[in-house]
């Protein structure tokens, strides 16, 4: 048997995203991973767009954001992102008496972080995504791209001598990916019913989940 391809991570801030020669297959591999739904229990509309534009990522990055991109030699195998939190002010707290199992395992996690704030957070993971298709799957590809932001949401922390903890938010389709992140460290703390417009085929519920990241202060 022989060995898998390596694959290396590179990391880019939201303006040198828009200089990388290979930003269009950047954006068509995000749409495609978003269109690719067959073994989701809720599926959209196949004719929607993730990215309509090859600059639509940075501009939802903004300036404090950034991108990781996986590569096998020069091909674009995957991709995660990071920006600044913005609650939309939508969310309802996660409800402490729920029926649903999953949620029931959970409540007494999360009663300490509710007490404190419904939706805090400092970052949001955004647009993981991989190409479809089996042959990237299964190589640890997202969870290292995850690790990737992760590591460097630290890093620009611990330049500020900030001991505190970090926030990582991200939202997600209950239904479909909620037990994945679940697994990923992931606790949820606000949810709202999903979107109308987004065409899906059955109602779906999205979360609002939260892994806390702890930063060291820089030695002087």
């Amino acid at each position: 048997m022989q060995p898998e391809p390596a694959f290396h991570i590179e990391l880019f801030t939201s303006t040198e995203l828009l200089a990388q020669p290979w930003l269009r297959d950047l954006t068509r591999m995000i749409n495609d991973s978003y269109l690719v739904s067959h073994t989701d229990i809720v599926q959209f509309d196949a004719g929607k767009i993730r990215l309509k534009t090859d600059t639509r990522l940075s501009e939802e990055l903004g300036s404090d954001g950034f991108t990781a991109v996986a590569f096998e030699n020069s091909e674009v195998i995957g991709t995660a992102s990071m920006k600044p939190w913005k609650d939309d002010g939508l969310w309802k707290p996660f409800d402490h008496f729920a029926t649903d199992d999953v949620e029931e395992q959970i409540n007494d996690k999360i009663d300490q972080t509710l007490n404190e704030n419904a939706l805090p957070g400092d970052y949001e993971l955004a647009l993981v995504a991989l190409p479809p298709g089996p042959r990237f799957r299964g190589r640890g590809i997202a969870g290292r791209l995850v690790k990737a932001c992760e590591e460097e949401v630290l890093r620009r922390r611990k330049a500020t001598e900030d001991s505190g903890s970090v926030g990582i938010m991200i939202r997600v389709v209950k239904e479909n990916v909620g037990n994945y992140w679940l697994k990923q460290g992931f606790t949820p703390i606000g949810k709202q019913p999903g979107p109308e417009a987004w065409e899906a085929s059955m109602p779906f519920t999205m979360w609002a989940m939260v892994k806390y990241l702890q930063s060291e202060t820089v030695a002087v």
